[in-house]
């Protein structure tokens, strides 16, 4: 096997051996699918691979001529006891998410996940690329704690017992991530979350289960600088995709975005106003319902920034405008075409005192934010700006697919349960 081409390669007459999975038969033709892709094969020669059945792995030995598979010999590697009923071939970026869970070993086989998964590992590596050059440690994240996020605008957090004491499932790194800026001073996470969210969140498109956040701390940094950060990397990212990985958007059947920073700002008090003149209510400290927030972004023809949340809408750990301190100096980006929030960071609380008061007035426990709270009583937290990025959400966005459960391997769905 290790003589073998994949299928991709065999563009030239000659000599070949194939080592596939037998997806599709239809007449004397075959569809052949390896780690590289698909192939479609008519077959002369030696057709006893026409009386397998499909999914069985086989080798071929023979050449092609003139785009035929003459074959020589064909040897059954493994055989299935009983052929599978779900068609992966037909999965589109407008299939039924739902089916995506439930099938998602069988989608994972699908030329469209396969090109996803690719277009998402070159972002990952354009990411990494990008920050590296900027200076920024990786840091492996923690996949649980005594205390998680307590910010989830509804969200559920999962917990367990270890060794007797109760802790949470990674729902967010940020006290990670601050306590880390206090000793590298720029760094990231390529963290994976988990949170229980409300069943009716799966009819927006842009929630799962379980997601992979690119979650970046600077200390000493502030709105601006970790504002413009996220701006050149996503036009890094996008640019290289469009230059290198042209043939995964072919494949895909959509056009390369490219970002174009910089992009418009607006305040949370402009965006409440736009949205209440495209007729949508939304009470002042409440975030943007996600009809809200895409009417807003509609406005415009790129990237919008919100910023300045009131402090009442959101975590204990945002730091107050000293200004304004009904306000905090906090942003989130939204996607055009409707797709949604995709950034959400700002500049960070990290006063002993303040932190305990904001705790307190969230209705959470001190004693769960114990070591957290220590390091801030003694100085382990320094003042610090940063983001987290929705992995899943961007892929989404860049891919043109209908929903954020088609941009991940066996998905996890909002009110889906029982999927692999």
């Amino acid at each position: 096997m290790s003589k073998r081409t994949l299928l991709k390669d065999l563009d030239k007459d000659g000599e070949a051996v194939i080592v596939a999975w037998l997806v599709r038969k239809q007449g004397d033709t075959v569809l052949l699918r390896d780690s590289s892709g698909y192939r479609e094969f008519r077959i002369r020669g030696v057709k006893k691979i026409l009386e397998l059945p499909v999914e069985s792995l086989v080798l071929i030995r023979g050449r092609i001529e003139d785009g035929v598979l003459v074959a020589e010999e064909t040897i059954p590697i493994t055989l299935p006891y009983e052929e599978r009923k779900y068609d992966y071939t037909s999965i589109t970026p407008d299939t039924d998410p739902v089916i995506a869970a439930r099938y998602s070993p069988w989608v994972l086989r699908s030329k469209l996940l396969q090109c996803v998964v690719k277009l998402q590992q070159h972002i990952l590596e354009y990411t990494r690329e990008f920050l590296y050059r900027e200076g920024f440690t990786e840091l492996l994240a923690p996949m649980a704690s005594v205390v998680s996020d307590p910010g989830l605008r509804g969200a559920r957090k999962l917990k367990t017992t270890l060794y007797g004491i109760e802790y949470e499932l990674t729902s967010s790194v940020i006290m990670y991530k601050q306590s880390s800026a206090a000793v590298f001073e720029k760094i990231f996470y390529v963290a994976r979350n988990i949170r229980e969210e409300p069943p009716e969140n799966i009819s927006t498109g842009r929630h799962l289960v379980e997601f992979t956040q690119i979650d970046l701390e600077w200390a000493l940094a502030g709105v601006d600088d970790v504002i413009g950060l996220a701006e050149r990397m996503l036009k890094y990212i996008s640019e290289k995709l469009a230059e290198e990985k042209r043939e995964l958007y072919d494949e895909l059947g959509v056009e390369p975005y490219v970002f174009k920073p910089p992009f418009p700002r607006l305040s949370y008090d402009e965006a409440l106003e736009l949205a209440r003149r495209l007729g949508y209510s939304v009470e002042w400290g409440k975030e943007l319902s996600h009809e809200a927030e895409t009417a807003v972004a509609m406005e415009y023809d790129s990237p919008v920034w919100i910023t300045s949340f009131p402090v009442v809408s959101r975590g204990f750990y945002y730091l107050p405008d000293i200004d304004r301190p009904e306000y905090n100096r906090d942003f989130n980006l939204i996607l055009p075409r409707g797709y949604g929030e995709v950034i959400d960071g700002g500049e960070r609380e990290y006063r002993y005192g303040e932190l305990v008061k904001r705790i307190k007035a969230v209705g959470e426990p001190l004693e769960k934010y114990e070591w957290f709270l220590d390091l801030a009583r003694k100085g382990g937290i320094p003042p610090s700006a940063g983001w987290g990025l929705g992995l899943e959400r961007l892929t989404r966005f860049l891919a043109g697919l209908k929903h954020v459960g088609l941009a991940t391997a066996f998905p996890k769905l909002p009110g889906i349960a029982g999927t692999p």
